[in-house]
Order: structure tokens, then sequence, then C-alpha cells
């Protein structure tokens, strides 16, 4: 009896350590969000009055590839701009783009392919169906666009692809029999051609989950989710990997990143210590009391249009691989 007593009295010494453990550990990391710091990428030549968003870094860190929206999302066209001397550069259209709904680009982690999405038609496909196709890329010339081969392709559209090193792709879709309404999925890598999409059931909710970054360790999920608990409309959310293999509790990136308006595109540099995202926060929002007012908000960067956003996260980084 009183052995059994003792054995009490440790497991719930055991238990309050673990709870105050547990205090500590979110208070450290809402202090971690807290002090995040998110700036506009490269003002006045990424993120401009225009509409940006959906981006990706090369891994040299030296090109950086985005969509330069025509008609918001209902159309757009891919455009990089190369660093030098420290200074993004004006913006090029890629040579394969400009005539069809091109979006989604994506540099792979070895830089010899680039990808992307498109609604460009399809020999015997159904129309306006968003496909994902890669171009070789050596760096400095672009090959001609093909489609990505296997099952990955299909009559659902492929929305915001990313490519692990492995040569698995994640994305997000609508696909009869998932989850919510728009899910997160993984085709996995075969050398005859991409496996039949599977969803990502543990991360997905009933409603929009979309756009998924997997660090390069494979230990860290970035994604934009509808979700409730949010500040409102998209926010971003990180998940970390298991040791049963499994996707963790999705963790909300807080106020200093997530607005009440669309964040959205998490994208990370090849370290990982950056993350870049999308989003139409507007800052500085104020009554106009004339015409020219009106005309010179419009012509600001924060008109209500998306944007390019960047953001250290080193501290979160080694946070949620040490205590996650």
């Amino acid at each position: 009896m009183i052995k059994n007593i003792k054995v009490v009295k440790v497991a719930l010494l055991m238990s309050a350590f673990s709870a105050q453990w547990s205090v500590h550990a979110d208070d450290k990391l809402a202090t971690i969000l807290n002090n995040l710091e998110p700036s506009l990428f490269a003002p006045n030549t990424v993120s401009t009055n225009q509409f940006e968003y959906g981006s990706s870094l090369s891994p040299d860190g030296n090109k950086f590839a985005f969509v330069r929206a025509l008609a918001r999302f209902s159309n757009s066209a891919l455009v990089m701009t190369h660093k030098k001397g420290g200074v993004w550069q004006t913006p090029t259209l890629l040579p394969f783009s400009g005539e069809f709904h091109d979006t989604n680009p994506y540099f792979s982690k070895d830089s010899n392919t680039f990808y992307f999405t498109s609604r460009r038609p399809v020999e015997g496909a159904k129309k306006d169906i968003f496909k994902m196709w890669q171009v070789s890329f050596d760096g400095d010339k672009f090959g001609q666009p093909e489609l990505v081969p296997g099952k990955i392709n299909g009559d659902h559209n492929v929305i915001y692809p990313t490519v692990h090193v492995n040569k698995d792709i994640y994305f997000s879709s609508m696909i009869k029999g998932s989850t919510g309404n728009v899910d997160l999925f993984i085709s996995k890598y075969h050398p005859d051609g991409y496996q039949a999409p599977i969803e990502i059931t543990e991360l997905n909710s009933t409603v929009s989950d979309a756009d998924p970054e997997v660090s390069t360790d494979g230990k860290l999920l970035f994604f934009t989710s509808m979700r409730p608990g949010g500040l409102g409309h998209y926010d971003l959310y990180v998940s970390v990997k298991q040791k049963e293999g499994k996707w963790g509790q999705p963790i909300n990136l807080g106020n200093k990143i997530n607005s009440r308006r669309m964040d959205s595109d998490p994208i990370l540099s090849a370290d990982g210590n950056t993350l870049f995202f999308s989003s139409d926060n507007n800052p500085e929002v104020k009554a106009v009391k004339n015409y020219n007012e009106l005309l010179k908000r419009q012509d600001s960067i924060h008109n209500g249009l998306m944007n390019i956003y960047s953001v250290d996260i080193t501290e979160l980084n080694n946070y949620l691989r040490k205590n996650i």
C-alpha cells in the first residue's frame, strides 16, 4: 500500500513537471512567434502596387521566380528577378510564359528543373485544369515545358506543388472523396512516373488546406488553411513530423505573419531559415478625402493587392526541432 502511494506521488510529480514544462514551452513558442518581423520582399521590384504572389527562391539564392497576376487569380504569368551585387534586378518574363494562365513556380533542389502549373491546353484532356509542368533549367537557359509524367496530373487541379529533395511532390487539390474543400496531397516519385495522389489526412480539415512546403530535412511542413481558430481567411501554419511518421498538430504562425486577410504560399529558402509568403494584408488603410488621394492610394504598394513578404524563422526552426 505504502509502495503504491509512493508510485502515485511520483507519477503526480512527473505529471506536474510535464504540465509545467508544457506551459513554459508554449510561452517560449508564443514569444518566438511574437518576435517574428516580416517585411516586404524587394519592395518596388518584386513587391509593387501590382498583384504578386506564389514565389520560389533558387537554391543558390540568386534567382527569385514569382507570379505577376494579369487579372488577379483569373490570369497570370511567371517572371524572374536575378540578384546582382546584392540587389534584385528588374524582373523579366519567363520565355515560355505570357500566353496561358501560368502560376506556382518552383525550383528543384538541384536547380536542374523548374516546375510550374498551367491551364495551357493539353490534347485529349479536360480544359481549364491546372496541370503540373516541368522545364529543364541549367541556371541560365530554359528548355521547353513538358507535363510532369505519371498520375499526379489527372482530372483534378494541381495547386501550388512543391518538390521535396527525394522528388516526392506535395500539392493541394480538390479530389472527390477527400476530407474537405481543398486538401493536401502527396504524389510519390517513381522513375516510371509519379504515383497516384495520397491524401495527407492528419493535416486536412473540413474546410480548405493548401500550399504545402516541406523543409529540406523533411521535418517541417508549412501550409495555409481556413480552419477555425485563425485570424481570418487563410492563415499560415506549420506542422512537425512525429516519430511515428505522421504530421503533428498544426501550429498557427501568429499575428505577426497572419492577418484578417489572405496569407498564403509559404516557401522556404534552401537553408530553411527564411520563409517567403504572400499576403494582401494592408497595414495602411486610411480614409481618402479626394480623388488625388484615391489615386495615390491605388499607386502605393499597400493598396490591398497581394504582395510577397519574407521573414527570418531561424529561432522558430531550432525550437520546433528540439521541443515539438
